[in-house]
């Protein structure tokens, strides 16, 4: 159960991003293209938007990096984004200097391993830019 929680909380992944660099200038653009990048399995593009030592706080539980995210929840939440639909219903962004904040609430529903899910997700998304690597997500929080 506590797997099927964590994949809820990745499907959110079903917004279209902009695929250049040049467009992923933005904290939105950077959140856009995680999205994209789970629904599409694309592993480079996490490797571009997520920063190394992200925090991912789903289903009760923390990922402290993203390697350890890679190698626990990012392929099953993958499986869970490409086969079950969300819908944005809302979104708001804070942003100072070099920091942004996205807050999101999504409705989710859809069938998935024989299960129906009907549900509203938050999403909380704290981007960094620095000069070296641009913007990253560094923190993420889904709850349900």
């Amino acid at each position: 159960m506590r797997l099927l929680v964590s994949v809820f909380m990745i499907s959110v992944m079903f917004v279209s991003a902009p695929s250049s660099a040049e467009k992923l200038s933005e904290p939105i653009a950077v959140l856009d293209a995680f999205r994209t990048a789970s629904t599409e399995g694309d592993m480079e593009v996490f490797k571009d938007v997520l920063s190394d030592d992200v925090l991912i706080f789903e289903g009760g539980g923390v990922e402290r990096s993203l390697a350890e995210y890679s190698a626990h929840h990012l392929k099953s939440d993958i499986k869970f984004s490409q086969e079950v639909p969300s819908k944005l219903i809302e979104r708001t962004r804070y942003e100072v200097d070099s920091l942004a904040v996205i807050t999101s609430r999504y409705s989710i529903s859809g069938a998935y391993n024989g299960q129906e899910i009907d549900l509203t997700m938050n999403e909380t998304v704290t981007v960094s830019h620095t000069p070296e690597s641009g913007w990253k997500i560094i923190r993420i929080h889904w709850s349900n």
